[in-house]
């Protein structure tokens, strides 16, 4: 067994030898190849491959009476399926096959969203983002709009009941002062005949008026407390362009060249020996 391994070691030694003799005698053309690779990469990434720009936005949704005015996904939604690329397209006269890729994301739990376009022409992407804020700001305006009519005409209504029952009010107050000049014998006297009734029932309904038109006067606190609670969307961060380019990366293509260069460059010089080895 002791010889058995002995003669493997050897054996692994000596096929380790001739790999180490190929690499040795094909070292040029090695570094050869890994030179050729690495130079193209480095063309390709500085002089060859437009470079594509990150232009992002980010927009609040704004709220009205305690919720958003258009839910996230909704938004999103939107986006995805060129709601808003229509009229950005028609307004700037792009067409469809030259118009970028919109990209969104939303932070988990916040009301925000990032818009973002890559594109090798930053300024054209940036006035896209522009116009489609301008749109979603628009028609979020026009939903404040439609809520805040709702919600004052909901106002002016109850003010109208409100009038309404202030003025049965005083005409009840009027009645009941009107009973309360009666002397004693007459309360007694109008007591046997149903007036005394009739004064308990006037206060008893001045009370319910009351009680209701407190009612109605928490209502229109209310409406006109979510009316002051409007938030309407607006843009956080208006598109910008990033400092560098997003791609190429110069530096990861010429790591990621380095290593294809010496695996292609040896790669082929143990094809040549081989081929030198067994030609006929």
């Amino acid at each position: 067994m002791d010889g058995e391994n002995k003669i493997q070691t050897e054996y692994e030694e000596i096929n380790l030898m001739d790999y180490i003799r190929v690499v040795i005698k094909r070292k040029r053309m090695i570094f050869g190849v890994f030179l050729a690779v690495v130079i193209a990469a480095a063309v390709y990434s500085f002089f060859i491959c437009p470079k594509i720009y990150k232009v992002d936005t980010l927009i609040e949704i704004g709220k009205i009476e305690g919720s958003s005015i258009e839910e996230l996904p909704q938004v999103i939604e939107k986006l995805d399926n060129d709601v808003y690329g229509i009229p950005v397209r028609e307004k700037l006269k792009i067409p469809v096959a030259q118009f970028p890729k919109i990209k969104t994301k939303n932070p988990l739990g916040t009301r925000l969203l990032t818009i973002q376009i890559e594109s090798s022409q930053p300024e054209f992407a940036k006035e896209i983002l522009g116009e489609t804020n301008n749109l979603i700001i628009a028609d979020h305006q026009n939903e404040i709009k439609v809520k805040k009519g709702l919600v004052e005409k909901n106002i002016e209504r109850l003010k109208n009941k409100v009038s309404l029952l202030e003025e049965e009010k005083k005409n009840l107050e009027k009645k009941e002062k009107s009973l309360e000049w009666l002397s004693p014998y007459e309360k007694i006297s109008e007591q046997l005949t149903g007036s005394l009734f009739l004064f308990l029932d006037l206060r008893e309904k001045l009370s319910a008026k009351s009680q209701e038109i407190e009612n109605l006067y928490m209502q229109i606190n209310s409406l006109q407390a979510s009316l002051d609670d409007i938030k309407p969307t607006q843009i956080v961060k208006t598109p910008t362009i990033s400092n560098g380019s997003v791609s190429p990366r110069p530096v990861l293509n010429i790591v990621i060249a380095t290593a294809l260069g010496i695996f292609l460059g040896t790669f082929l010089a143990f094809s040549k020996e081989w081929w030198e080895k067994n030609k006929i």
